[in-house]
């Protein structure tokens, strides 16, 4: 009897606990409203073709964000892409935890060389504020 009662307890406990750290889907509810609006806005950026953009933010354990362009062949430079869509992405920024690392990359359509932030000077995984700050001093 003993026994049966520790163990429910230890069930309920376990279950608590994981509910407490990931309950339900643990995201909240506009994390794709602003991958939309990323997505919207650096679009319209000079050559790119593509923009995939993921924004999560999972309660107790931050947020993640990561943004693949796809530019056009043959573009003259992907660091002039890789700038405009920084600057892009910091004007639809709203609704992002501005100490957010993102992933940041830029390929050219059927060629294998990507380019990253650290092209304009930036870290390899910036946050959403480094992001700002250097399209603040951009313009």
């Amino acid at each position: 009897m003993f026994k049966k009662t520790t163990m429910f307890i230890l069930m309920g406990l376990l279950a608590w606990t994981l509910a407490a750290c990931g309950g339900g889907s643990g995201k909240t509810g506009d994390s794709g409203t602003v991958a939309v609006n990323l997505k919207a806005a650096i679009s319209q950026v000079a050559d790119v073709v593509e923009v995939r953009a993921r924004y999560n933010v999972n309660t107790g354990m931050g947020s993640t964000a990561s943004v693949l362009i796809k530019a056009a062949a043959g573009t003259e430079s992907l660091e002039t892409v890789l700038r405009d869509s920084l600057i892009a992405f910091a004007g639809a920024s709203a609704g992002m935890r501005p100490s957010t690392s993102l992933s940041f990359q830029v390929t050219e359509e059927g060629q294998a060389n990507t380019i990253n932030p650290t092209a304009v000077g930036l870290r390899q995984s910036p946050s959403v504020q480094d992001i700002i700050d250097f399209a603040n001093n951009a313009e």
